[in-house]
């Protein structure tokens, strides 16, 4: 049985404005299964590039994480455990095997959008730093509001 829309819209709108979850999002991966890959998706209302580096500035305290069929779960992790967690010791991780995101901005009252490869991300204060190397499209020297929509890894159980 599929989510209607608005449930499915529904639950991401929660799950983007949900505080930094805690031990909910441990018992979410543990639920999900062992196998289960996760999919992540980051906000900020302004982004900033300078051609090797993209800034995320004010992003949003919570990372979304979703998982594909079977389990299909949601959570919202604290920004700053994705960050710490990005290279988990696991075989697989995003250090390991950087992923690849869709960007999207509002450029000029245009939706914009780009694929990119992230890497080394660094937290301070409210601005999330990539460096990035471009794989597709352009990415707009500033912008906002943005989202990126980041490829899937194994997390397991989950460190979070």
């Amino acid at each position: 049985m599929m989510f209607p829309k608005y449930a499915a819209a529904a639950l991401l709108g929660a799950a983007l404005f949900a505080g930094p979850a805690r031990a909910a999002s441990a018992d979410t991966a543990k639920a999900a299964g062992k196998d289960a890959k996760w999919l992540f998706i980051q906000t900020a209302p302004t982004i900033k590039f300078d051609g090797k580096t993209l800034t995320l500035q004010n992003i949003n305290p919570s990372v979304v994480m979703f998982s594909d069929r079977p389990a299909r779960m949601a959570e919202a992790i604290p920004t700053a455990a994705f960050v710490k967690n990005w290279d988990n010791a696991a075989t697989k991780s995003f250090k390991s095997d950087p992923p690849d995101a869709g960007l999207t901005s509002i450029v000029d009252g245009k939706l914009q959008t780009a694929t990119v490869e992230l890497s080394h991300p660094q937290m301070d204060g409210t601005a999330l730093r990539y460096d990035v190397r471009v794989v597709k499209g352009e990415v707009p020297a500033s912008g906002g509001p943005a989202s990126l929509f980041m490829d899937q890894i194994h997390f397991g159980p989950g460190p979070f």
